[in-house]
């Protein structure tokens, strides 16, 4: 419609000339669900939000590192490693590692839970709520839990359903799917036990949406084994006896293990110069009591082993007990008090019991206890509140917080108790509550400085250890290479990314190599793959991890699930699809209300066939032209009737022969006979 023009003069007017056109969607970003040690960016908990992360040191400055394991490792008559034990640690940090070896980039991370201080503990419920907030995502294509491994049977086949209906649903995304380990002991059985077990219980839903890889891979990354975490025993796993730590070398190297005097000193400076950065008098009992422990194995000049286990204890004990304030510490009071613990052995008493005999810092726990664990819900109720009405009782926490006695007297009686009561009335305590917060960034402080004391002394012991005991470090590097097993989803998903990248989602993800991947854990010959690329029962194909020679770890698959369906057979074609469908969904939204007539029928027609065409011209589309290779269809009496028009439905046919992998390449042979 024209402009009118009321008065004269020079009028400028914009015409658009060029065509709408169709964006291509990003096709590997895969989102992450599990356990963390930790969920908090810019003091914000993260836990069960979405969060983007582009590198491992990303991922580490908002959830912390890798969980630590527990290893028993079983030593024959000359020392060496026999077998080895290990609770399966958290998955997720490990998995990420071997993402970005293989080229992967952008993801999302989805943190469920905390790392549980005892063995792993997944929970079905958490994993759940995770893939919950992951369909509110619109943009991750690719679905990963490696924790969902850890659950129990057949906790991994419901959570794989969920995800794969979640595919379905969506349209935009596939499942990467792990079988459960399989048994070293007897690996070719239990592994064919592992695969047959999988097809039984996944179901016959949705499977044009996921592909699973076999078997599991051995990590070639550095894995951090510490002395705290491993057993030693002399034996096997059926007859065994603990080894003393001074039986495995001569008392001279035991000497050794002189946290020198420099070691020594720094780990009690660590403490002891944080006295001008917290309040008075807060760390002198600890920093004493650490201090006085080396300079006992220092001073008796050849350290018995009972010694070298009691400092080195002295320590352990301290980490147990900041575990558990990590877990009973918010860092912020909650809007309303959690009821009491059911059990003596929560964080809160754990700290209260180790702390207080550990390093007897009474005023410190007294103000604890006062300040926090009542606040918390942990208390006796209203004797609590009557200890709070103690002016000597009360005296050590004032000082903590920092406030007079005349500050405390303006908090009302029944705030002060309603809090420590357990009361749910967030107005009725506010002020008491903006006391408590104020005490917990010191107290955090505090504790996260001991901590870091703590482990620099920790990392003293250990490589003084590795140095003066040859076969430390061989029990070391043994418990790193069986601790290294992990579900293949990780480095796969990070193949999907580096292919996409390098040549496009069209082309299949296999014939790749693994990069930080030593070996399968199971090898997988020719014939057995057989069995996995063809389901001739159910038609379920399993994609095979494979080590060929002079050319390392190879992705050797490139089927879904769906193995036996002509249409969806193959990982590229799903992929392109979805990625095709996306893109064109997006590009026709701004269409939405125009006029379902013929000249928005020839715009988005055209719109969609320019994208095509691209995808036809990069290789994606199989034909000697366009016409060929896809097509295009709006119209009336084409796509819709008049009813259609009238009920404002335009409808758009898509049609496209996408590449197929050349899965199997038959060479032919003949003799020719002499023709003269």
């Amino acid at each position: 419609m024209a402009a009118s023009y009321k008065s004269p003069g020079v009028f400028v007017e914009e015409i658009s000339k060029l065509p709408p056109s169709v964006a291509e969607v990003e096709t590997a970003i895969p989102a992450f669900i599990g356990y963390t040690e930790r969920a908090e960016k810019n003091g914000e908990s993260r836990l069960n939000k979405a969060t983007a992360i582009e590198s491992m040191t990303e991922f580490e400055s908002i959830f912390g590192g890798a969980a630590g394991g527990e290893f028993t490792a079983y030593l024959d008559a000359e020392d060496r490693v026999s077998a080895v034990e290990a609770s399966q640690p958290y998955l997720l940090h490990e998995s990420l590692r071997l993402f970005f070896e293989n080229g992967g980039g952008r993801c999302y991370i989805i943190a469920v839970g905390a790392f549980k201080p005892s063995a792993p503990h997944v929970d079905a419920d958490e994993i759940t709520r995770g893939l919950a907030e992951l369909e509110k995502q619109d943009e991750p294509t690719i679905i990963v839990c490696p924790d969902a491994t850890l659950l129990a049977s057949p906790g991994l086949y419901d959570y794989q359903k969920r995800a794969l209906a979640q595919c379905a649903k969506l349209g935009d995304r596939v499942a990467l799917c792990d079988t459960y380990p399989s048994d070293e002991s007897v690996p070719q059985e239990t592994f064919a036990d592992r695969v047959q077990q999988f097809r039984d219980n996944i179901g016959i839903n949705d499977l044009k949406y996921g592909a699973a890889y076999v078997p599991y891979v051995r990590s070639s990354l550095p894995k951090k084994v510490q002395f705290r975490d491993i057993v030693l025993k002399r034996g096997t796993p059926e007859a065994s006896t603990d080894v003393d730590l001074k039986a495995l070398t001569a008392d001279s190297a035991i000497a050794q293990l002189v946290f020198d005097l420099e070691g020594a000193k720094k780990a009690s400076d660590d403490l002891a110069g944080m006295e001008s950065t917290t309040p008075s008098g807060i760390l002198t009992a600890p920093s004493t009591t650490i201090e006085g422990q080396f300079k006992t194995l220092l001073d008796v000049g050849a350290p018995t082993d009972d010694q070298i286990k009691a400092v080195y204890g002295f320590v352990l004990e301290f980490f147990a007990a900041l575990e558990a304030i990590k877990d009973g510490l918010p860092t912020k009071v909650p809007p309303t008090p959690p009821p009491p613990p059911s059990s003596t052995t929560s964080a809160a008493f754990l700290l209260k019991d180790e702390l207080e005999s550990l390093a007897q810092t009474s005023g410190v726990v007294d103000a604890f206890e006062t300040l926090v664990l009542h606040s918390k819900g942990y208390g006796e109720g209203t004797a609590t509140a009557e200890l709070l009405h103690d002016a000597a009782a009360r005296a050590p926490a004032l000082d903590v917080l920092g406030i007079t006695e005349e500050e405390y007297n303006a908090l009302e009686d029944a705030e002060i108790a309603a809090l420590y009561d357990g009361a749910e009335d967030p107005a009725k305590n506010a002020e008491a509550r903006k006391a408590i917060n104020a005490f917990y960034p010191v107290l955090v402080k505090y504790y996260g400085a001991l901590e870091a004391a703590a482990r620099s002394y920790e990392t003293t012991f250990d490589a003084s250890l590795e140095a003066a005991m040859g076969v430390y470090k061989r029990i070391k590097s043994s418990i790193a290479a069986a601790a290294s097993e992990m579900p293949p989803s990780g480095p796969v998903a990070g193949v999907y990314a580096r292919v996409d990248a390098q040549r496009g989602v069209w082309k299949a993800p296999a014939n790749v190599s693994l990069a930080a991947v030593s070996e399968p854990v199971v090898q997988i010959s020719a014939e057995q793959q057989e069995n996995l690329n063809v389901d001739p029962v159910a038609g379920k194909s399993l994609n095979a991890i494979r080590t060929f020679t002079g050319k390392g770890v190879m992705v050797w698959g490139a089927r879904t699930l769906a193995g036996n369906d002509n249409e969806w057979r193959y990982v590229n074609v799903r992929r392109f699809f979805n990625m095709v469908e996306e893109s064109c969904k997006k590009a026709s939204e701004p269409f939405v209300f125009e006029p379902n007539d013929a000249n928005t029928w020839v715009r988005v027609q055209g719109m969609i066939k320019n994208f095509l065409t691209l995808q036809w011209r990069a290789g994606a589309l199989q034909g000697a032209k366009p016409e060929d290779a896809f097509y295009v269809a709006v119209g009336l009496n084409k796509t819709m009737t008049s009813l259609d028009v009238l009920e404002g439905r335009m409808i758009i046919e898509i049609g496209m022969a996408v590449v197929r992998p050349a899965e199997f390449i038959v060479l032919r042979f003949s003799h020719l006979l002499a023709q003269s």
